[in-house]
């Protein structure tokens, strides 16, 4: 069940709309918890973060994430600007589950693919679609490597962050949009 608080304080329940008042001693509870990880936590996690993804690849392999065939139907505006031809950047691509249906759906495209996990890019590369012809697939982490390195600049027609953002520290999203948007 979800649950939404008012401003009042009050909870909402999403399925049968019945509210229960907050005591103060929650609601102070409720306002004053900002912190759900410690700092040695935060530090511990965001240290081992490409060690925990490529543990994660590990386990699932290619079997986690299902192939999105449902970008072009779901966002129009994105398949109308993939055009003719056109050159994508993927970030955060994992094994490969929005490139490789779009490339199979329209042959002029070309991708550039990267993401944290070495382990996934071997994954991407491995696939029987990719192709060096249309692919580059390559291990970045957007907050410290220039993805110019690897892409031209200015060479991108569309990008993609799927997920991307929400695994990012907050003090380094400016930088790793900054990083994108060149």
């Amino acid at each position: 069940m979800l649950l939404k608080m008012e401003e009042s304080g009050r909870m909402m329940s999403d399925h049968d709309h019945e509210a229960r008042e907050l005591t103060e001693k929650e609601l102070t509870k409720l306002l004053a918890d900002v912190n759900l990880v410690s700092e040695f936590k935060q530090n511990k996690l965001e240290i081992e973060a490409q060690k925990n993804w490529d543990l994660f690849y590990k386990r699932n392999t290619t079997k986690f994430f299902k192939d999105r065939h449902w970008t072009k139907r779901e966002f129009e505006e994105f398949s109308d600007s993939l055009g003719d031809c056109c050159t994508v950047l993927e970030v955060g691509c994992g094994v490969g589950n929005f490139m490789f249906p779009l490339l199979e759906e329209n042959p002029k495209l070309i991708f550039y693919a990267c993401d944290f996990s070495p382990r996934a890019v071997d994954f991407v590369k491995s696939h029987p679609l990719y192709s060096a012809d249309r692919c580059t697939a390559f291990q970045c982490d957007i907050t410290k490597d220039q993805l110019t390195d690897t892409v031209p600049e200015a060479s991108v027609d569309v990008a993609t962050l799927i997920f991307v953002l929400s695994a990012v520290h907050p003090e380094k999203m400016a930088e790793a949009v900054s990083n994108v948007a060149k």
